[in-house]
């Protein structure tokens, strides 16, 4: 394997388990997102969020949050009324990692809105591509990298993808009992 994507599967397992609580904040990663972003790009963190999606999500996701062909349904992990707070919680704290804070974000909420809805789109298509094995795999780099020159986009994809992988780490506790059994 490249070494590259060995970073990136390390990687996206510390995201997926600072995630792994359902009570865990929508920010819980953002360390280990910066750290990537340090040694690569904000653009190259789409990696991980690709990744998380398309191994945790797609595969942990229980049958009543997905659709008929078997994909996981975004809109019911994060419900589109979840989008707003999800994206500007997230984005807030990638401030590092994109060089704008929520203050910015709120002064151009009409740019998040539609970058949420591209960055929401791009999730979708990672997921239906899961399925198609490697070239599935090829077709989700060329998804990812339609957005490799719109930051909100990509906090939008985070977002996202943080918010999913809480639902289902909510979805496994609620099936495993109270008590954890």
């Amino acid at each position: 394997m490249n070494p590259y994507w060995t970073i990136v599967q390390d990687r996206a397992s510390e995201y997926s388990l600072a995630h792994a609580r359902s009570d865990a904040p929508l920010t819980a990663g953002l360390p280990v997102l910066a750290a990537h972003a340090a040694d690569f790009s904000a653009f190259h963190t789409l990696h991980i969020a690709q990744l998380c999606l398309s191994v945790i999500v797609f595969e942990d996701c229980p049958a009543h949050l997905r659709t008929r062909a078997g994909i996981p349904d975004l809109d019911l992990l994060v419900p589109l009324d979840a989008d707003a707070l999800t994206v500007l919680t997230v984005a807030a704290g990638q401030r590092g990692l994109f060089g704008r804070g929520l203050a910015a974000e709120l002064r151009n909420v009409e740019d998040q809105v539609s970058a949420t809805a591209r960055a929401r789109g791009v999730a979708k298509r990672l997921l239906q591509q899961v399925p198609h094995g490697l070239v599935g795999r090829k077709r989700m780099l060329d998804i990812v990298s339609e957005l490799e020159n719109d930051p909100r986009a990509i906090a939008g994809v985070i977002g996202l993808t943080a918010a999913a992988l809480r639902a289902v780490a909510a979805q496994e506790g609620a099936a495993s009992g109270p008590a954890g059994q």
